[in-house]
């Protein structure tokens, strides 16, 4: 009865190990598959001996996968920002290029000349602008020291930031409407990158819509700051508008660089706040939120 016992576990076992080789066999196979194959498909099992195994594996895989996805969508990006950043200079420049050759080739008046001059100047003022853009976004993103920061009235900044685009606003028939119970809101922050957020939100409403641009500030158990204005173009994509380089303008006619938010959104989150968008009908609605 024993060697009857013995000799069944053994053939059992024999089976078992069988069995787990040729499922040994089928997933090295798949993954042998899969190596040589673009492909999201997962390890299956033919004989159920080896679940906990092929678990694992799968979960690697997952990362793999997620990994590979997020290195395209960064490699894409990367291609997108290349051509964006070319498109842009390129443009001021051969602007300026061009009426450069006007002046040499042409007879023109000493007025006209000044005329072109100017043209040109404005060119190169916006080929600069670029630059420094382009420069401030890659600091951004390699530094990762801490802003220095300080007590700070928070509603006279925003006041600071508005008069400066008063005469661009006052200029186009438009205004700048604050709406703000208390003149005074103190928070912890660094000056210049909260000047700069506000300064980059303001002046993404001045290009991206011809109404006004209502701000209203709340402050319940955060300070809220709600910056809303009709939009000219309601074919934005929300989940990508702190993308750097994501401009509707595909034509980028309107010398935007698709740069003015994504600065804005890191260095809101620098300064450990929060900045978000939505749209409601022909409303386009920019959200910052700060600790009081």
């Amino acid at each position: 009865m024993i060697y009857v016992i013995l000799v069944i576990a053994i053939v059992l076992l024999l089976a078992v190990c069988i069995l787990q080789n040729i499922e040994i066999k089928n997933i090295a196979g798949q993954l042998k598959k899969f190596s040589n194959e673009d492909t999201n498909n997962l390890v299956k099992s033919s004989s159920g001996t080896a679940d906990k195994l092929i678990m694992q594996i799968n979960i690697l895989l997952r990362e793999i996968h997620g990994i590979r996805a997020e290195y395209s969508r960064k490699q894409h990006a990367l291609e997108q920002m290349i051509t964006n950043i070319s498109h842009d200079l390129r443009t001021p420049l051969t602007s300026a290029m061009g009426y450069i050759d006007l002046i040499q080739r042409s007879e023109i008046s000493e007025e006209g000349k000044n005329r072109e001059l100017e043209i040109i100047e404005k060119r190169l003022i916006r080929l600069e602008e670029l630059i420094n853009s382009f420069f401030e976004l890659s600091q951004i993103v390699s530094s990762g020291k801490e802003p220095k920061k300080s007590e700070l009235n928070l509603v006279s900044v925003l006041e600071e930031a508005i008069v400066h685009y008063y005469d661009n606003y006052s200029s186009q028939n438009r205004k700048i409407i604050l709406k703000c119970s208390q003149r005074r809101l103190m928070v912890y922050s660094n000056y210049n990158m909260l000047m700069r957020i506000f300064d980059n939100l303001i002046g993404n409403a001045l290009k991206h819509s011809k109404s006004d641009l209502k701000i209203e500030i709340f402050t319940e158990k955060k300070i809220r700051i709600e910056f809303e204005n009709e939009a000219e173009c309601t074919d934005i994509d929300v989940s990508r508008i702190f993308e750097e380089f994501y401009t509707v303008d595909t034509s980028r006619t309107k010398g935007s660089t698709g740069l003015g938010l994504a600065i804005a959104e890191q260095f809101t989150k620098m300064l450990d706040g929060q900045i978000k968008a939505h749209i409601v009908g022909n409303l386009f609605v920019l959200i910052l939120e700060f600790e009081k």
